[in-house]
């Protein structure tokens, strides 16, 4: 297997963090498929809600009547009411798959396992470990859960409805943890040496799947000890995170007991920032919309902020860029009469993010984009990204090196936040593995 070389991770703790502030990481009893009822885990499992296209969701829905996609993203109709609509219709089902024994709880609690093994854009295999658990919800400013990107008030309306009528976290989200000594991965590797995987998932969506239970209640009591001092890092999943966080607040003025409960809790899946199977890619920004003046004009201005050299083809353009990780802030960009440039600022303040200086010097500035629903879209993938520009008037690609994970953190510790769709962590986990109950 063929693995980039770990990232050096220097944490601190974050700034203005509360003392005696703990993050509490513990075992669960999750919902699962029953083996006897679904044979073949991968005709219920779903990509992530928010990346499925139309006509995948029907194809997914055409796999298996118990696909996950029946919960996650069930469609509304025509005559919904405010008592019968797409969230009642999910919370329906998975009572029902519940009730005869299509979905199964555990019977005590554990951490899972899950492994994804997949080839990147890049071309290299990786293996990405993440530990499956529930995470005590914290707001922001406990700095206990660091956000690094801002939300949308759109996406978090529409799954505060759906956990109102599912009670339940369907999907976990993708969380970050700093272990510079590996420990908590060395306890998923003793377990995992000398057990099988409950679940060997053939190649779907992108990769291989294989899950443990780990129900070894010595080695859950130390995993748990050991996440008591590190902050975490949402890498994926900022909208269910403050859509968690609203709802239990919700159900705490539902109820006197202020005892903890489910709803204190939400699953999450934690990789370790250190892992040599964490493959994190560019997003690419595509701009649409534009007129032909505008484009002359931005490339007119193009030599104020950068140098800017012309690059015969796309490969050499990408080979440049990726010279200058670690060492330099640099950008591509591919415009419609098939010219490839890398720009390089003459200078920029310390510390400055690629994303920062494509969003505020080359998409405000140069190209006077605010409105950016309206002008920009993404990719991470750079031949989709010039293709873009071929197929359509008013386009330009804007073509970026992966942020790398280090940054990311260092955003998250100052408190700040980087623009929107800065870091893509890939693959995306899969959904449908793991349920869990908020009520119970």
């Amino acid at each position: 297997m063929e693995n980039n070389a770990p990232p050096k991770i220097n944490l601190k703790k974050p700034q203005g963090i509360i003392k005696n502030m703990e993050t509490t990481v513990i075992p669960f009893r999750g919902l699962r498929y029953n083996a006897t009822k679904v044979q073949r885990i991968e005709n219920v499992i779903a990509p992530p809600y928010d990346v499925i296209k139309p006509d995948e969701q029907a194809a997914l829905e055409a796999r298996h009547p118990a696909n996950i996609i029946r919960l996650i993203l069930s469609q509304p109709q025509a005559n919904d009411t405010d008592d019968e609509n797409q969230y009642t219709r999910a919370a329906a089902r998975m009572n029902q798959w519940t009730s005869e024994g299509t979905l199964v709880r555990d019977a005590t609690p554990r951490y899972y396992i899950y492994d994804q093994s997949f080839d990147a854009p890049d071309g290299k295999n990786y293996t990405r470990r993440a530990l499956i658990a529930l995470v005590k919800l914290e707001p922001f400013e406990n700095r206990v859960i660091l956000p690094h990107e801002k939300t949308h008030a759109g996406p978090k309306a529409d799954r505060l409805n759906l956990i109102r009528e599912c009670h339940a976290n369907l999907s976990p989200i993708f969380l970050l943890y700093a272990d510079s000594a590996g420990d908590i991965e060395q306890i998923m590797d003793s377990f995992t040496e000398k057990n099988q995987p409950q679940i060997d998932c053939p190649e779907t969506f992108g990769s291989t799947h294989q899950l443990w239970c780990l129900d070894d209640s010595e080695r859950n009591r130390e995993i748990q000890s050991i996440f008591s001092t590190k902050p975490l890092l949402i890498a994926d999943g900022h909208h269910r995170y403050e859509t968690a966080l609203a709802f239990r607040d919700e159900m705490a003025q539902k109820t006197s007991n202020s005892a903890s409960s489910g709803y204190d809790y939400m699953m999450v899946n934690l990789v370790r920032m250190e892992s040599p199977g964490l493959a994190v890619l560019a997003i690419h920004r595509l701009l649409s919309h534009l007129s032909a003046d505008r484009i002359a004009d931005a490339i007119a201005k193009l030599p104020e902020p950068f140098e800017v050299h012309e690059i015969d083809t796309q490969a050499n353009l990408m080979a440049k860029l990726d010279s200058l990780k670690g060492k330099s802030a640099g950008v591509g960009m591919y415009t419609a009469d098939d010219t490839y440039r890398l720009l390089i600022p003459h200078s920029t303040p310390p510390k400055q993010l690629d994303v920062t200086l494509v969003q505020e010097t080359l998409i405000k500035n140069l190209f006077q984009i605010e409105t950016l629903a309206e002008h920009i879209s993404y990719t991470a993938y750079t031949d989709d990204a010039v293709a873009h520009v071929k197929e359509g008037a008013g386009c330009v690609a804007l073509l970026m090196n992966p942020t790398p994970v280090e940054q990311v953190l260092d955003v998250a510790m100052a408190g700040s936040t980087m623009p929107q769709k800065s870091t893509y962590f890939y693959p995306k986990m899969a959904t449908g593995f793991v349920l869990n109950l908020l009520n119970e």
